[in-house]
């Protein structure tokens, strides 16, 4: 995990905490408010409504000054990141309701390898067999979709129980509640195939709190540092359900997650390797061109 040594490292890391934290509270109060009967395709309405009132009131008062001009082609890529973002939600709230928000915040790991599979059909990214950063980031690709599968088709026996059952248990037989169960595995691995979209579509251009700190921590710290804090959704899921849903814990849930942390940090090291090599060589081109002082 990151280590906080200044001050100026620590608003970063407390900031990004408040991100994960909010995100897995999002889930947990979706899978409570669908539970009581609300429909999910509303609650999409009215978020996403508040947020574009939010967005668009302080987009005005930011650049009023310096207004960007609306073209066709932007009006298209808005729409395109649209219909991807929707898509996602659609298919988180459908996940959640027929799984967990902890199988949830797991699947929320498989972003970066969707996001790396997609720049090399895009061609936005170089797959080189004989580079160990490719063998990283495709060894960890592959682990990631294959604890997917363990924590979607293997539930295991339960090893931690909720002292109340009363939110999670479900008035299903256990051959429906697995079928929901996988079902619920296949649509959160589909939110996390449309969030990467999402992602790889912006490289062309949530709630508003989520959004607005991610992007300030980006600022900040860069992709890399925001990206290795995902797996803490996992903790807080776990935690979040036990004590607020009576969420019990199953042993598939728990090594599928943690495959798939482990196939994330592998597509992540193979990230991280790779813009330092960027780096090196770019701080090599610039001292090549400086004059020679004699």
């Amino acid at each position: 995990m990151v280590v906080c040594s200044t001050g100026k490292d620590l608003f970063p890391f407390m900031g990004m905490v408040i991100v994960i934290l909010a995100q897995v509270s999002n889930m947990e109060v979706m899978k409570a408010a669908m539970s009581k009967g609300i429909n999910k395709y509303v609650i999409i309405v009215y978020s996403d409504a508040l947020s574009t009132i939010i967005f668009f009131i302080s987009s005005l008062f930011i650049y009023r000054s310096n207004l960007p001009l609306i073209t066709f082609s932007v009006l298209s890529r808005f729409f395109l990141l649209s219909v991807f973002g929707i898509s996602g939600q659609i298919f988180s709230n459908v996940g959640i309701q027929y799984s967990s928000p902890t199988l949830g915040t797991a699947m929320l790991n498989l972003s970066p390898a969707f996001t790396f599979i997609l720049a090399i059909i895009f061609r936005m990214e170089k797959l080189s067999w004989s580079s160990k950063i490719s063998q990283a980031k495709s060894l960890g690709t592959i682990v990631s979709i294959a604890g997917a599968f363990v924590v979607t088709f293997y539930e295991g026996p339960i090893i931690l129980t909720a002292l109340s059952g009363t939110a999670s248990s479900r008035n299903y037989p256990l051959l429906s509640q697995q079928s929901n169960w996988i079902l619920g595995g296949f649509f959160l691995a589909a939110e996390s195939f449309f969030s990467s979209a999402w992602n790889i579509l912006q490289a062309i251009i949530g709630t508003g709190m989520q959004v607005w700190l991610c992007t300030w921590c980006l600022s900040r710290t860069g992709p890399m540092y925001v990206s290795m804090f995902k797996p803490l959704a996992i903790v807080f899921s776990v935690v979040m359900g036990f004590l607020f849903l009576g969420d019990a814990l199953c042993l598939g849930s728990l090594i599928g997650a943690v495959i798939i942390v482990i196939g994330f940090y592998g597509v992540m090291w193979g990230k991280v390797k790779e813009q330092r090599e960027v780096e090196q060589c770019e701080l090599k081109k610039s001292s090549e061109k400086v004059p020679l002082l004699g």
